[in-house]
């Protein structure tokens, strides 16, 4: 998740979403379980479960995960401004 933004309200927003689909697959499980469904049924879900994720979160590990994001890319959809981010007597470049 830290390779999408330096961000922390974006990463806060990527987290929370993680959660919530990481607490709909143990709700999911624990239906499963809960009706005694065999070990190899559950275990074949889970791994549809792994690949269907799969399937959905590659396009945007290849679209957006970058080596380098500028601060002004980073700070595009933001409240924020480069003074907020950047520690004090940095230049744009975030040289001291």
């Amino acid at each position: 998740m830290g390779s999408l933004t330096n961000n922390s309200r974006k990463l806060a927003n990527f987290a929370g979403f993680y959660k919530g689909i990481q607490s709909a697959g143990a709700a999911i499980t624990w239906a499963l379980d809960r009706v005694k469904t065999p070990y190899m049924t559950s275990l074949a879900v889970c791994w549809g479960l792994l690949a269907g994720s799969i399937v959905i979160a590659a396009p945007a590990i290849l679209t957006k995960v970058k080596d380098t994001v500028t601060l002004e890319e980073d700070l595009k959809f933001s409240d924020e401004t480069f003074e907020d981010v950047q520690g004090v007597g940095r230049d744009e470049t975030g040289r001291a």
